[in-house]
């Protein structure tokens, strides 16, 4: 079976860089920071779940401190960012199955006689 790559963890990852090049006028990190925003309100993160992607991905602390800070340890942590991480690929893929849907609207010939 093929693991397909999280796309939040990827956004996670290179949050900071996608913050400094908004500054300087990168449109794609702006998008992809206004998106990554809103699927974390759609994702209805738990309170627990938003402040360990806090600590770890915007203020930069180890998974280990951030437990120290929330009173927790390091696996609780890696657990709320995995679920995090999960509850947010799910509206990404959301996303693409209605950009998809969409998009194949739009061409003649799609519908009820469709092959796909």
């Amino acid at each position: 079976m093929k693991t397909r790559k999280s796309t939040a963890k990827a956004i996670l990852t290179n949050l900071h860089a996608l913050r400094q090049r908004r500054y300087v006028g990168d449109l794609d990190a702006s998008d992809t920071l206004i998106d990554f925003e809103r699927a974390c309100q759609m994702a209805k993160l738990t309170k627990r779940q938003f402040e360990a992607i806090r600590f770890v991905y915007d203020i930069g602390l180890t998974q280990k401190e951030a437990g120290e800070r929330m009173g927790i340890g390091q696996d609780v942590v890696s657990s709320h960012i995995d679920a995090s991480a999960t509850k947010l690929d799910e509206i990404y893929e959301m996303w693409a199955w209605m950009d998809a849907e969409l998009t194949l609207k739009g061409f003649k010939g799609v519908g009820e006689n469709a092959t796909c």
